[in-house]
């Protein structure tokens, strides 16, 4: 017959699971809800002399307690209505192709009758459910022995329902559902009693919960998307559309945090302060922040490129370009133009965009240097204005022409193309 572990709902059980537990149930319990009794007095502490066969363990805790953890996790009632809906339709098909199937088998047709029950509509399985969770009725609340089976077979044909549900519909919107139907204060958990006698080997005094809550948090940024921490929302924007051009597969896979609509100041200090506060909030995806490869980036994520940062976290710069290596630079002092290895003193997003939008008037616009910052021991060094709004709306049109298949050199490309590898090494 087998040993299970189930969702207990007040009297009720539902979403068995034969010898062994469903991780997705047992990631909605704290530690804190653990219980475990024993019927023999020995010490629930000890593994080696615990009679695990005596043992009643679970994790519990409310229905109202329940509804909240699934709602933060964006179950909430009307996305679990939502899936029941399609996952009764989808039982549907299913239910009407075996019985075609029946029909053509002949004599196979009580076999089948069996085996396959028309699922019922979303409104009358929840009122089932609903009366399923309340207090059973002993046999002597019915009038007649046969009312009181009748009772009992509807609350199995519910229970079985809810099972067959499950391969249509998602566990956790299947428990929001369950729960939905249930008063704040009923008492709802995972029975893992069965899961502690002979024959199977779950260890009783082993945390459960909080260790399959774990590898779900784990598990997840194996599946999320990369998250970019730029300096601002124009570094955002080119590098997604960038992005597009340079490393199409990766659309999807890369997000570059949106700013629109937002009043965030662009700045390095503005950048790392975001990334102490992705660190704090604990986001699971793996995220990297980039800043520019100038003075001013570098003095700004010092402090926080020497802490400690979690493992799904790296700050980065713009990588170091063979083309700044060698520029025309402006010192304040003179109106003197010399060729500056810039690389870690201006390297911001417009010394990326390709040589070709850096051209101006047949030269390439020159960084202009500024305030010595003693922190990296170098200048400050930039674009003028209006030269940095000139390249920016080349940058702008070499993009739409490369939307439109009429993609210029490919080296015009490589300081932007080296931006993206690098976030996609970052992790090593």
């Amino acid at each position: 017959m087998g040993h299970h572990s189930y969702l207990v709902v007040g009297d009720s059980q539902f979403l068995y699971t034969r010898d062994d537990y469903n991780e997705e149930l047992a990631a909605l319990f704290n530690e804190t809800d653990r219980e475990l009794s024993v019927t023999d007095g020995s010490d629930v502490t000890s593994g080696d002399e615990l009679d695990e066969s005596a043992c009643a363990l679970g994790y519990y805790t409310t229905a109202n307690a329940l509804r909240q953890r699934l709602h933060v996790q964006g179950f909430t009632s009307s996305r679990a209505l939502a899936d029941l809906a399609e996952g009764i339709a989808q039982w549907r098909k299913t239910y009407d192709s075996q019985s075609q199937f029946r029909e053509l088998e002949g004599r196979g047709e009580r076999v089948f009758q069996t085996l396959v029950r028309r699922p019922r509509e979303p409104a009358e399985l929840l009122a089932a459910i609903g009366e399923a969770i309340r207090p059973h009725r002993s046999e002597k609340s019915f009038a007649t022995v046969q009312e009181y089976f009748q009772y009992e077979d509807e609350f199995a044909e519910t229970v079985s329902d809810v099972q067959e549900l499950r391969w249509f519909v998602g566990e956790r919107s299947l428990v929001r559902l369950i729960i939905d139907q249930a008063p704040d204060d009923t008492r709802a958990g995972l029975d893992l009693g069965e899961l502690t006698g002979c024959c199977v080997s779950l260890d009783a005094t082993q945390p459960i919960a909080g260790p399959t809550r774990e590898r779900q948090l784990a598990a997840l940024p194996d599946s999320a998307p990369l998250i970019v921490l730029t300096e601002g929302s124009t570094d955002s924007r080119l590098l997604t559309e960038a992005m597009h051009v340079t490393h199409p597969h990766l659309v999807g896979f890369v997000r570059f945090i949106d700013y629109t609509g937002t009043k965030a100041r662009g700045s390095a200090g503005a950048l790392a302060i975001m990334v102490n506060a992705f660190i704090a909030a604990g986001v699971a995806n793996r995220f990297v922040a980039i800043a520019d490869n100038d003075a001013g980036g570098h003095e700004a994520l010092a402090k926080l490129k020497r802490q400690k940062l979690p493992v799904g976290c790296q700050v980065l710069h713009y990588p170091d370009l063979p083309l700044l290596a060698s520029y025309p630079t402006v010192d304040s002092a003179s109106a003197t133009v010399s060729l500056t290895n810039v690389n870690g003193v201006a390297g911001s997003l417009e010394m990326y965009l390709g040589e070709d939008v850096l051209t101006i008037d047949g030269t390439l616009a020159p960084v202009h240097l500024g305030t010595f910052i003693p922190a990296v021991r170098c200048r400050q060094g930039a674009l003028s204005k209006s030269h940095k709004v000139l390249v920016l709306k080349a940058f702008e049109e070499k993009i739409k022409k490369a939307r439109l298949g009429q993609r210029s050199d490919t080296s015009h490309w490589s300081g932007v193309h080296a931006i993206i590898e690098g976030i996609v090494q970052a992790f090593g």
